[in-house]
């Protein structure tokens, strides 16, 4: 069963792939005695499986049937170009309200809903001048390495897709506890996605914002240039629920301007 190489491997590597396993024994990742290993492990309840070709680690004593795997480190690893994204980047960057219920991935292939017995991972296909390594960057979790939106694109993102932030109140109350941002960096990642409604609505945000943020007067300058240029529904809102932002062509939620959210 290869103890000697896979214990160490385990203990050090909570989530990893058939690919990953391979490296570290020594063998093809299409050996078949990679295989019967594999399965070895499993059966001994060493490991789970996650997902075709991923595996989680189960610490001894643990049973690997009720053993809990992170599902952000889980999701990083089902494709090799993932990167976490919208709200599941606002948990792990620490700017998150509440919980989500999936993981959201960027990652090249086919968009969709996968779920498992671990985790809800929803994989999301590139937005518009989303070109990595820039506007990604790397947190820590459990010891390994997991690559995430920065808090400068995450939001930008967000912005163009609010259903995926949660909806608007999610969004808004998530942004609250954003500390610090580039403002430099949020107008190229927003410019980049093409959508004025978005535009609109982050300068909103931003403005009302601009003194705990240090928002330069510039960036809100720039960033009206991007704004749309008739009246544009956004965020959700409807024709009757809803609040013209005067400077920004854009109708929000009646609640995202008035802030009428719990504790507000």
């Amino acid at each position: 069963m290869s103890r000697p190489k896979s214990t160490p491997f385990f203990s050090a590597t909570p989530v990893f792939t058939r690919a990953e396993y391979a490296q570290a024994v020594g063998r093809s990742p299409h050996d078949k005695t990679l295989t019967v290993m594999l399965d070895q492990h499993l059966r001994a309840g060493n490991i789970r499986r996650v997902a075709r070709g991923v595996f989680a680690s189960v610490p001894k004593h643990a049973d690997a049937r009720q053993w809990v795997v992170d599902r952000f480190l889980a999701a990083s690893r089902l494709r090799s170009d993932g990167v976490i994204a919208y709200h599941s980047a606002l948990e792990l960057l620490g700017c998150a309200y509440s919980d989500g219920h999936e993981v959201q991935i960027i990652a090249s292939g086919k968009p969709g809903l996968m779920e498992t017995a671990d985790l809800a991972c929803r994989f999301v296909k590139p937005p518009r001048g989303f070109t990595p390594p820039d506007a990604v960057t790397t947190v820590d979790r459990l010891g390994q390495n997991v690559q995430v939106t920065t808090i400068e694109r995450t939001i930008a993102d967000c912005f163009d897709r609010f259903e995926l932030a949660g909806g608007c109140e999610e969004l808004f109350n998530s942004l609250d506890l954003v500390a610090r941002l580039d403002a430099v960096a949020i107008m190229r990642h927003i410019r980049g996605l093409h959508n004025a409604a978005a535009a609109g609505a982050l300068g909103f945000w931003l403005e009302r914002e601009r003194t705990r943020l240090a928002v330069p007067a510039a960036a809100l300058d720039d960033l009206r240039t991007l704004a749309p240029r008739q009246k544009r529904y956004a965020l959700g809102a409807k024709p009757g629920d809803g609040r013209f932002v005067k400077g920004w062509n854009v109708i929000l939620p009646t609640d995202a301007v008035e802030r009428r959210y719990e504790g507000l």
